[in-house]
C-alpha cells in the first residue's frame, strides 16, 4: 500500500512523519489517516508536529496500513491475552 509513498521520499535525510510535519508538509499517510478519521489532514500534521499523535508505521514496511495514534483521533484497544 505505502511502496510508492515510502519510495519518493527514500533519500532524504530525515524520512519520519515527525520531521514532515514540522517542516508543514502533509504525507500521503497524513492524508491517508485524516480520511480514514474523518479529520482535515492539517489537524493530523499537527498533532503529530506538536507530539500529540504518532503513526506507527516503518519505512521498511511499506505493506502496513497507516493508522493514527493519539488524542485527536479514535480509540484503538490492543488486548493480548
Amino acid at each position: 500500500m505505502r511502496t510508492e509513498w515510502v519510495t519518493k521520499r527514500k533519500n532524504d535525510a530525515t524520512p519520519t512523519q515527525m520531521y514532515y510535519a514540522k517542516q508543514g508538509i502533509i504525507t500521503e499517510e497524513m492524508e491517508y489517516i485524516a480520511k480514514i478519521e474523518d479529520l482535515d489532514p492539517e489537524l493530523i500534521r499537527s498533532e503529530i508536529a506538536r507530539g500529540r499523535l504518532i503513526i506507527p508505521a516503518n519505512v521498511k514496511h511499506a505493506n502496513l496500513e497507516p493508522m493514527a495514534i493519539g488524542i485527536a483521533v479514535r480509540c484503538k484497544i490492543n488486548a493480548n491475552i
